[in-house]
């Protein structure tokens, strides 16, 4: 036994040693050391037997049984010798360890992970993702720093133990791919070696490692660009149903083209959850109010971007006030180099995903983004204006053209996480620390930006070297003393929006900007100085929300693309604007001016506006609405021919008070409008620019009723018009009326007061293919809105019309007669109001094929009996269509609105049984004859919201009071004279 103790040491100091270097013990040893303990306990349990015995030797028997006791024990240890000689002999040992699997994920150290708001609805969505079946690559981004690699080693944690993964793999891609580490640490994750040197060969067999797993994730960390994921030998979908990947960026633009089933965002922070982290890495801020209030703002400059939080916490760790009030300050002013680690471990973070934005144009935007002052809405028309003036996007010939390659890259840069989406339309924001960083790079020779926005400056900011400022930017900025004159000779962007107060420049403080090619003086408000004309390689001037006196000088900026005066006022058109030829847009959308009320003032002299040859984009709105009509000799204003005929013209927006002046025929008009707002004596105007090509014709009795001709510009623009309004014109009695030919772009028909009787027959279906809404109101002459032609049913036109509104109609007695329901199956929306001679809705037939309807309402119907009702041509169609008739089911109907339908008797004659499985809100108000709601059980499975009368509610009638009783648990009683107000 001594000897085997001696071996068993031996060996167990070379299994100590082999477990330092993290190798795993071989079963075999493992066994021996057992065995080995076995004897040896079975030995020392024999020795003290014997021990115990021999005391219990009596005197009469004594040393008969002593003998025998010693005798036995000789024997056992002759054969636990032989047991041991054996066990010395399996002792041997060449090796005794080898290299075991590497830990799992979730035995790496835990770190730092807390659950903020942010996070957590990001680790649940991603939790979500990987337990549903259908989506094999899950895309996470958010902007560097967000913690998108901490919230991952959770993921993977949780993954494990949660949704019980076999394998979890975690590695990082990074933006210097290395195909051959990467999938060495995939595979050195899950204990294989790869020693082939192609790397086709490595991947197929990493390939088949992993399709030995049933159930595996991989979490590819930091990718930057497309990856092609059987290049790394990682199968997926169909090669390998139980392969889940999730990748994490910086971009949204990756997750796509990643072939992401779900892209999650991971977001900044809130100001709670943000403070929370800031104080746990900033240590005891102590009890001062006044540091209190400090590290406060401090930690707000941080953004929610949790690595600006923990390095300025760890930098102000411990730190007396005044250095807190020093960061603070450095902050606000950008010089984020005075606070340790923010250049090295923040800045470094976003300057890398500018160094990744592949253009120079993107590049340049995004740096134009730092212009404006923190927390900005920034204008993404505005940046169309710059950026197009530098000359960006030469390669494109329309403006329409660049803005739309510019919206692409602004929707690039915030799925980038580099720029933030706004609550304002058509607006875009920066992120604080992004800005710095932006801020930072924009500064360098290269880009030879200053920016000194939303800051009170008093006097006018002085630079070492005016020749290395190429952009500036004062927007916002208080200075209430300018130089007499400029000296910044590279200067080519300026921009010195003001906001509230008086902008006093000198008369000669543009001399010397001679490479000038943008110029903001938004809010400016005073006689423009002389000195602006030497600007003569100004391309964009912005002069929004001002007061311009006398603009006449204007016209000396012949080189000027772009001028926008919008919501500036203007007491005397400048004819000299006819000198600038080279003007592509042009914004007078004015303000009215103090002293009037009225836009009559101001007019467009003639001549003017057929001078701007190459004018691409017009925004007059209601500034100017006074036009003359083609053909009159001795004109004292523009005609609408000087518009119709600019060739290169295709945005418009204008106002025309005379209807007879839209109308009349022109000569040789131009076809290339693709976007305008016209109104045509309207009398609302909507101040917002929008793509969409929208017509409003308002015709008054005064203006003669129908025109004898519809001129070839108007017909042209009724052909390519998505929303129309037709107002108080009493001669239409259609609408094919207008041009046969028109409407095939139609999305949305507003019919207003006109003498329409019919809206329109099945023949001119095939104009209508694109008409998605209608809305017909205070028609009085409204018999029936769809009729057809004949009575031979159909099915070659389906309109996409979702959403009808039928308001104030007194003879209106059907919608749709004579119509094949099938043309009609995409509708959404129903809302029949005041149609007193209205009976029905519709037939059962068109109820059975109004599969997608969300919504019904019907108000203030007299005549109304039933909401559904056969009739002659119902029968034909039922037949054809192989209705049974003996259930009808709306599987999206939600709401269902039944109001002051005093001769309702029934929802549906014959009776059938109706079923709405969506059905949320059902209010039945006001209609006294109706006893039954002929429901189903499936329509009460989501009824959250019954209104109703209480009165009426208790005597209607049920064949299952089961039914009753499941609509009592939802039901609010309606209080009519005040309901009946509203509805009134």
């Amino acid at each position: 036994m001594v000897e085997l103790g001696r071996i068993r040491g031996a060996i167990r100091n070379r299994a100590d040693e082999a477990l330092r270097k993290g190798e795993t013990i071989d079963f075999a040893v493992e066994e021996w050391f057992k065995k080995v303990d076995e004897i040896e306990s079975d030995v020392k349990k024999k020795f003290d037997d014997y021990g115990k015995d021999d005391k219990r030797v009596c005197c009469s028997s004594g040393c008969f049984t002593y003998l025998g006791s010693r005798c036995k024990l000789s024997k056992e240890a002759i054969e636990k010798m032989g047991v041991v000689r054996e066990v010395q002999k399996h002792g041997t040992f060449s090796s005794i360890s080898h290299l075991g699997p590497p830990p799992s994920i979730d035995q790496t150290p835990a770190g730092y992970f807390e659950v903020f708001e942010s996070t957590k609805i990001a680790l649940t969505q991603v939790m979500a993702a990987l337990d549903n079946n259908e989506l094999d690559i899950i895309g996470v981004f958010g902007i560097g720093g967000i913690g998108k690699t901490t919230l991952m080693m959770e993921v993977a944690k949780q993954a494990k133990r949660e949704l019980n993964f076999d394998e979890v793999v975690m590695t990082t891609v990074s933006h210097k791919l290395q195909l051959e580490k990467l999938q060495m640490e995939i595979a050195e994750q899950l204990g294989l070696k790869l020693r082939e040197r192609s790397l086709p060969v490595r991947a197929l067999r990493l390939a088949t490692r992993l399709k030995l797993v049933k159930k595996v994730l991989i979490i590819l960390d930091d990718v930057w660009e497309r990856l092609e994921l059987i290049q790394v030998g990682i199968p997926h979908g169909a090669e390998h149903c139980g392969c889940k990947i999730v990748v994490t960026t910086r971009s949204l633009d990756v997750c796509n083209e990643m072939d992401c089933k779900s892209s999650i965002n991971v977001k900044v922070l809130n100001a709670d959850d943000s403070w929370k982290l800031f104080k746990r890495f900033a240590g005891n801020i102590g009890e001062s109010p006044t540091l209190h209030t400090v590290a406060k703002e401090v930690a707000q400059e941080g953004g929610g971007l949790p690595i600006a939080l923990v390095t300025l916490g760890r930098a102000l760790r411990n730190k007396e006030p005044h250095r807190w009030s020093q960061a603070l300050r450095a902050l606000r002013t950008s010089k984020h180099e005075e606070i340790k680690g923010m250049n090295e471990k923040v800045f470094s973070c976003i300057k890398l995903s500018f160094d990744y934005i592949q253009s120079e144009e993107a590049k340049l935007c995004f740096l134009y983004c730092s212009l404006f002052p923190e927390d900005y809405d920034i204008s993404v028309e505005n940046l169309v204006m710059y950026l197009v003036a530098e000359g960006l996007f030469r390669n494109l010939e329309t403006l329409d053209e660049r803005r739309t390659r510019l919206h692409a890259i602004i929707d690039s840069l915030k799925g980038s996480c580099l720029l933030l989406c706004s609550d304002i339309e058509g607006y875009v924001k920066m992120h604080d620390v992004i800005r710095d960083a932006a801020i930072t790079i924009a500064s360098s020779d290269l880009y030879g930006f200053m920016i000194k926005a939303g800051l009170e400056l008093r006097y006018f900011p002085k630079v070492e070297n005016p020749t290395t400022v190429k952009r500036f930017s004062l927007i916002n900025s208080k200075v209430y003393k300018y130089p007499d004159q400029l000296e910044y000779s590279e200067l080519c962007a300026l921009l010195m929006q003001v906001d509230g107060y008086f902008l006093n420049i000198p008369n000669d403080f543009f001399a010397g900007l001679k490479a000038l090619k943008v110029l903001d003086l938004n809010g400016y408000s005073s006689i423009l100085p002389t000195s602006i004309k030497c600007l003569t390689n100004l391309r964009t001037l912005c002069i929004q929300g001002g007061s311009l006196k006398e603009a006449s000088i204007l016209g000396e900026l012949t080189n000027l693309e772009i001028l926008s005066l919008k919501e500036s006022t203007l007491d005397v058109f400048p004819v000299e604007i006819r000198r600038l030829t080279n003007l592509r847009v042009l914004d007078l959308r004015l303000r009215r001016s103090r002293l009037s009320l009225q836009y009559d003032d101001v007019t467009v002299p003639p001549n003017v506006l057929s001078s701007l040859s190459q004018l691409e984009e017009m925004y007059l709105g209601k500034s100017f609405t006074r036009w003359e009509v083609e053909g009159l000799s001795g004109r004292s204003f523009a005609n609408l021919a000087e518009v119709a005929c600019l060739d290169h013209l295709t945005t418009l927006e204008i106002h025309i008070r005379d209807c007879n002046c839209f109308f009349v025929d022109f000569v040789n008009p131009q076809q290339n409008l693709m976007n305008f707002k016209i109104e045509v004596n309207a009398i609302t105007y909507d101040r917002e620019a929008s793509k969409t090509r929208r017509l409003i014709v308002n015709m008054h009795d005064d203006n003669g009723g129908l025109p004898k001709s519809v001129g070839s510009w108007a017909k042209a623009l009724l052909k390519r018009t998505e929303q129309l309004h037709l107002q108080n014109w009493k001669d239409l009695r259609n609408v094919e009326q207008l041009s046969a030919e028109a409407f095939t772009c139609l999305a949305w028909l507003y019919i207003f007061n006109c003498g329409v009787n019919i809206i329109c027959s099945s023949a001119f279906f095939k104009n209508l293919v694109c008409l998605e809404n209608l809305t017909v109101k205070s028609c009085s002459e409204c018999e029936v809105v769809f009729l057809s032609d004949n009575h031979t049913i159909k099915k070659s036109v389906v309109l996409c019309l979702k959403s009808v509104s039928f308001r104030d109609l007194p003879k209106l007695n059907s919608i749709w007669k004579g119509i094949d329901p099938y043309v009609f199956q995409n509708l959404e929306y129903i809302a029949v109001v005041k149609c007193p001679k209205l009976l029905k809705l519709f037939t059962p037939m068109y109820a059975e094929l109004l599969k997608r309807l969300v919504h019904l309402e019907t108000y203030s119907c007299e005549g109304m009996v039933t909401i559904m009702s056969n009739d002659d041509d119902d029968q034909l169609l039922a037949f054809s269509q192989g209705f049974d008739g003996n259930k009808i089911l709306f599987p999206q109907l939600e709401i269902l609105i039944l109001s002051d339908l005093r001769n309702l008797t029934s929802l549906i004659q014959p009776k059938i049984l109706l079923d709405f499985p969506s059905l949320e809100w059902l209010r039945v108000e006001l209609c006294p004859k109706l006893k039954q709601l002929p429901f189903g059980f499936q329509s009460l499975s989501k009824l959250s919201k019954f209104e109703a009368d209480r009165t009426w509610f208790e005597g209607l009638e049920f064949q299952d009071e089961t039914i009753k009783i499941c609509m009592e648990d939802c039901f609010e009683e309606l209080h009519f004279e005040e309901d009946c107000n509203k509805t009134n």
